[in-house]
């Protein structure tokens, strides 16, 4: 696998104390200090931008999905049920 030449660089600055909780969130990963920071950096980009993006719908089909949220909720009786179910395997307790 051959390395990505990086080419770019940013400057920040940065209290102490929040520089020493990344070192130890990076060191905790196993990841270089830039390595974290990037791909924090990214992953955050990238759920930012999704959150903004845009969909293109043709008019009949903005009616039809307009129409739809406009209806009252309906109760589904198989996934409120399957709400209710307090199974181990359907949470995250112990």
């Amino acid at each position: 696998m051959t390395a990505v030449k990086k080419a770019s660089n940013i400057n920040v600055r940065i209290a102490s104390d929040e520089l020493a909780l990344i070192r130890r969130a990076a060191d905790a990963s196993g990841k270089s200090l830039s390595s974290f920071v990037i791909e924090a950096a990214t992953a955050s980009a990238e759920k930012e931008l999704m959150d903004q993006r845009f969909l293109h719908l043709d008019a009949a089909l903005f009616d039809s999905v307009a129409e739809t949220l406009a209806q009252p909720a309906r109760v589904h009786p198989e996934l409120a049920a399957l709400l209710r179910d307090d199974s181990r395997w359907a949470t995250s307790k112990p």
